[in-house]
């Protein structure tokens, strides 16, 4: 009896384990984890003028076929939230701080972004898409975090300028994670990718065409 309640446990855990949101890492530890089989990195730079709150860059696991964002058993998103503010893992304003988090491989969508825990931007009106392979070091971009900045229009609006620098990207990977940094490669989005709204505000992200996978020079 009691092995057969173990078994029924550890089965339950294996199945849950899927559909948990991914950690980032923690690069202010000493010991760091390493993508194991069937895993790959996720790796970013956030930079701010302010940067209060609890706030984060969000990824999720993605269907193309079915143009929808992956859930686990009680309906929420799977995937990474990265976070961005300084107070929470280290670094100063204005800074471009390094992010990275293990996640499973397959396809993934920046899906958006939270500011203070408790608002939420979703792009679900067309994002980037793309697709992780087994041991791959991706490295998604720099991005500005920008809170109701005035617009043009005289409109207050969140904004998250987006470039890309891989070399200086892979000088701070070298300095957490040196066996890594040689293969960390630029990410391939294909951009326009829709899936249900859920949250405060929604709205499309895209990046510049030049770096679209299958763009000119892309």
């Amino acid at each position: 009896m009691a092995k057969g309640l173990i078994a029924l446990l550890l089965a339950a855990t294996a199945a849950a384990s899927p559909a948990q949101l991914a950690d980032q890492v923690d690069l202010k530890k000493v010991v760091r984890p390493q993508p194991g089989p069937g895993e790959a990195m996720i790796v970013l730079r956030a930079w701010a003028d302010s940067m209060a709150g609890d706030n984060r860059i969000l990824f999720h696991r993605y269907d193309p076929a079915a143009a929808k964002v992956q859930t686990g058993p009680e309906g929420k998103p799977v995937g990474v939230k990265l976070t961005y503010t300084y107070a929470l893992f280290g670094g100063t304003k204005g800074e471009r701080a390094l992010r990275a988090a293990i996640v499973p491989a397959g396809d993934y969508v920046l899906a958006g972004r939270t500011f203070n825990g408790n608002y939420t931007d979703i792009f679900c009106f067309g994002a980037p898409r793309f697709t992780l392979k087994p041991g791959e070091v991706a490295y998604v971009g720099d991005f500005q975090m920008i809170a109701l900045a005035k617009m043009i229009d005289g409109e207050r609006r969140n904004a998250m300028p987006w470039s890309l620098d891989l070399e200086a990207a892979r000088t701070q990977l070298a300095a957490v994670y040196p066996d890594l940094a040689p293969k960390l490669a630029a990410w391939a989005p294909v951009n326009g990718a829709r899936f249900p709204c859920v949250g405060d505000e929604f709205t499309a992200y895209a990046v510049p065409r030049a770096v679209e996978q299958g763009g000119p020079g892309g």
